[in-house]
């Protein structure tokens, strides 16, 4: 391995060391202290939603295995970078021979994150709508911005060493999630990524789709939960009527649930 190599590898290890110590906890405390001032003047926010799932702190739902984190810098529609980190965690418990599913790739910022943290084994599929694509069901407002893009993917595609070999696991799917063919993937996926349109029909559709993705030994894990309606939404109204144990991830808009053979049942009805 080259010097260079080595350096890139150290930088995004200890990038994972500020996501989760760093940057997780003091960004959790300021947005609550920003939350109660709101609160006190009378003032919500507009993007930061009232919430009903009880939370967890991420090392009690994923085991601490060794991550990076590869593309750090956030652009506009990328998940926080603690957020990232989380996710890297939780690519590194999928077991060798399933597959990671991800909906939504937009920029390819996580979907290369997901590669890089995997076994070599475990192929990515994830999925984007093409611009000027007919939809199964309305677009939030606000969305299109994130759809109508040259190609979907840019950082994965403009990776180089010592990323470039996980980047070759990804493989770009293009259709609308609404109806989209999924079935030769049902059961095979350790990690599913809900992370498409935000709107409650989608956030739903995608849902039930990712309870058939999903192996009966594996995870499925929303982003934005609080921040955008439909998705807060959808997932606290599938929570009363399945009592599936979601749980917030702290300090994050994440949400995490464990497959344990249930999503078998659930998905049917």
């Amino acid at each position: 391995m080259s010097d260079s190599a080595r350096q890139a590898r150290l930088k995004a290890r200890c990038a994972v060391f500020y996501a989760l110590r760093v940057y997780l906890p003091l960004s959790h405390l300021a947005r609550a202290v920003r939350a109660r001032s709101r609160s006190l003047r009378g003032k919500p926010s507009r993007h930061q939603q009232d919430t009903q799932l009880p939370d967890a702190p991420w090392h009690r739902l994923f085991p601490s295995q060794p991550a990076f984190i590869v593309e750090s810098a956030k652009a506009n529609g990328n998940v926080r970078v603690s957020e990232l980190a989380v996710l890297a965690k939780a690519a590194t418990t999928i077991a060798p021979g399933r597959e990671i599913v991800e909906i939504g790739t937009f920029d390819g910022r996580t979907t290369l994150n997901l590669a890089v943290n995997s076994d070599p084994a475990t192929p990515v599929f994830t999925l984007d709508l093409p611009p000027d694509a007919p939809t199964k069901f309305a677009l939030d407002h606000g969305e299109r911005k994130f759809v109508d893009k040259p190609a979907p993917g840019e950082r994965y595609r403009r990776c180089g060493a010592p990323w470039k070999d996980s980047a070759g696991k990804i493989v770009q799917l293009l259709g609308d999630s609404g109806s989209f063919d999924w079935s030769a993937h049902f059961g095979k996926a350790g990690l599913v990524f809900v992370d498409g349109s935000h709107a409650y029909d989608y956030a739903r559709h995608d849902t039930e789709m990712a309870f058939k993705l999903v192996s009966p030994d594996g995870v499925v894990i929303w982003h934005d939960y609080g921040v955008w309606q439909g998705v807060t939404r959808a997932l606290e109204e599938l929570e009363r009527e399945r009592h599936l144990g979601l749980r917030q991830v702290r300090g994050t808009s994440l949400v995490f649930w464990r497959a344990n053979g249930q999503h078998l049942a659930k998905s049917q009805t």
